[in-house]
This record gives C-alpha cells, sequence and structure tokens, in this order.
C-alpha cells in the first residue's frame, strides 16, 4: 500500500468484462503512456497487480493477478482505483486535480480570494470548492476565469471580473 500523499486517483471500477476477471473502468486520466506503464492499482485499501490494460474508445479494461473470475471482478463495481502518483507522467507545464489542493486563489493583482478546498469531477466543467472567509464557495474551473496555476508557488490566478460573474 502506497502513503496517502503518494497516491491519487486515477479511475472508477465500472464492471465486470468478460469471463476471466477482466474490469472496465472509467479513467480520469487519458495518459495512455501511463495506462500502458502502470504496474499496480489500489481499490478499497488492497493492492494488484496489473496483469495487462488496454484502452478501447473511452475506457479502460485491466486484468489483475489477483482477480480471476467474473464473480471476483464483480466485488469491485463502482470502488475508486488509485495509483501511484510517481507513475503518473505529467510534464512540467501540467498539474493534477490533487496539487490544487491547498493553493491560495488570488487576482491578477494578487489580491487573495480564498484557499482551494476541494475540487468536484462533472463532466462539462470540474469546479473548485475554495474557502473564503468561514464559507464554502464554489466556481467552475473554465479557462475564461482561470488565468494561469503555479503549483510550485501553491496559486491559482483567477480573471477576478469572470471570477465574481461565477462564483457560488
Amino acid at each position: 500500500m502506497y502513503s496517502q500523499d503518494k497516491i491519487i486517483e486515477v479511475a472508477k471500477v465500472l464492471k465486470p468484462h468478460g469471463l476471466h476477471g477482466e474490469i472496465k473502468l472509467e479513467p480520469y486520466t487519458f495518459d495512455n503512456l501511463f495506462w500502458k506503464k502502470v504496474k499496480t492499482l489500489t481499490i478499497s485499501n488492497t493492492l494488484y497487480s496489473v496483469k495487462s490494460t488496454r484502452l478501447y474508445k473511452d475506457f479502460v479494461y485491466v486484468l489483475l493477478e489477483e482477480v480471476s473470475t467474473c464473480e471476483q471482478a464483480d466485488l469491485l463495481r463502482n470502488m475508486q482505483v488509485f495509483a501511484n502518483k510517481a507513475e503518473l507522467n505529467v510534464s512540467r507545464d501540467e498539474y493534477l486535480i490533487s496539487d490544487l489542493e491547498a493553493c491560495v486563489v488570488v487576482d491578477e493583482k494578487d489580491n487573495i480570494l480564498g484557499y482551494v478546498d476541494s475540487v468536484e469531477k462533472y463532466g462539462s466543467a470540474d469546479i473548485i470548492n475554495i474557502l473564503i472567509g468561514g464559507g464554502l464557495h464554489s466556481f467552475p474551473f473554465l479557462e475564461k476565469v482561470i488565468k494561469d496555476v503555479d503549483v510550485a508557488q501553491k496559486k491559482v490566478v483567477v480573471y477576478k471580473d469572470k471570477f465574481d460573474e461565477v462564483l457560488v
């Protein structure tokens, strides 16, 4: 098992696929290189060895060493899948959703607006929940709102006028 700060949620188990324990995943990353090189996955606090992976359309199909039947695979249905963060292929100009947590949210003039509490994944746009003066507020993660993300500085810069329009 990985330590909590070194794992990241990468998918959700949708259902078993076939008779030999393969599982169909809804991936949260479409990095083909990651899915081809991942060696282990954690599901429900259990570390699994990846036997094989394949991508088809918007899904990832994984065969795990420890799962060999459809019935075993079905026990994993709807569970979250975690991987070692070090196995993700993140370039310098990319970041992960988990990297945004605890970032300060500032406007273009570097005025502090709040702190990222969490990020919710939705189809059309991710939602950033921020703490402002003790209250929790939300705004969509959209290019017209976000000017820059600096993971090294733990800072999310927003366009203040657009931020004010969409903040709830």
